[in-house]
């Protein structure tokens, strides 16, 4: 903030304003008319181990006011021991109208997988994580759902990504601390453009490749699932005060590498770990231009004893 401005503040409606509101505040909800069941909020959080955990999936403003469902989805667990906690995002392609599936999809076969990988424990070697099994469960599955849903026995891969697609970047971090007081953790972008960051005492940096940079208008071309990917995962340690944020674009894009007026709200809001429903309230700011379904895994790593 520079004079007088003020970056952030509440609508009178409760929601957060970060930079300009535009219209947001003024869109009436449309009940979602393909899935109305699928709900437009769902959170957890909850702590395991030296770790505090929130996640959070919102409806987008564009979906609310046009009635398409909440695309994208998470899962967030613990392995069998409690030694590992275990999450994805996904951010299902809005073109596809049953990407929704794709999203659940890949979040519930991804996580399955790290779970039966780390299985090991403390002993557990993130190194030798079997990624690409991961990636042909969620492809099979994907396309076990399209012909269940289209009632055919055979279909391209194309005509399957055209009806449902996703993005995917799952996660694991060690919920006790080795000797030297760090955790292990690994984090894999699989598909896409969902994104992981963390922040420290300098603020935020990246650990995956980030969409866009917090400009106003942000490429949407992706590389979805299912498809053929070779994993590149990132092994890494989190230190006592990190916080790791596992994101869909809907926040990467207006967050964009963590230094603009939305990496710094996100920041001063996420010093500690907030109370859960007051978590979905800051993920779901109003900013002008930026309408997409948002989905954040936040993960706290308990700061050292004073």
């Amino acid at each position: 903030m520079t004079g007088t401005e003020v970056a952030w503040a509440r609508h009178p409606n409760g929601r957060w304003i970060v930079g300009d509101a535009g219209n947001q505040p003024s869109v009436v909800a449309v009940p979602p008319v393909l899935v109305r069941r699928r709900p437009d909020v769902t959170l957890d959080g909850g702590r395991v181990g030296m770790l505090d955990y929130r996640a959070a999936s919102l409806r987008g403003i564009g979906h609310l006011e046009t009635g398409k469902p909440r695309q994208d989805s998470y899962v967030v667990t613990v392995t069998r021991d409690d030694h590992w906690l275990v999450g994805c995002v996904a951010d299902g392609v809005s073109d596809g109208r049953m990407s929704h599936r794709a999203a659940d999809l890949a979040c519930e076969k991804l996580a399955a997988e790290l779970i039966d990988g780390l299985a090991a424990g403390p002993d557990a070697d993130l190194e030798a994580l079997d990624w690409t099994a991961g990636v042909a469960g969620v492809n099979a599955a994907i396309h076990r759902e399209f012909l269940h849903t289209a009632k055919v026995e055979e279909a391209a891969l194309a005509d399957v990504r055209a009806l449902m697609s996703t993005t995917a970047v799952a996660f694991a971090v060690a919920t006790q601390a080795d000797a030297d007081g760090t955790h292990r953790a690994v984090i894999a972008s699989l598909a896409g453009d969902s994104a992981a960051l963390i922040l420290d005492g300098d603020g935020w940096r990246p650990v995956t490749a980030v969409k866009g940079d917090g400009e106003e208008v942000a490429s949407n071309a992706v590389r979805p699932l299912p498809r053929e990917v070779e994993p590149e995962p990132v092994t890494l340690t989190l230190r006592p005060g990190d916080v790791l944020a596992v994101i869909t674009d809907g926040i990467g894009d207006p967050m964009g590498s963590g230094g603009g007026v939305v990496g710094r709200f996100l920041a001063e809001q996420w010093a500690e770990p907030p109370d859960t429903i007051e978590f979905a309230n800051q993920v779901g700011f109003y900013r002008k231009t930026f309408m997409d379904d948002r989905t954040v895994i936040a993960v706290w790593v308990a700061p050292e004893p004073t």
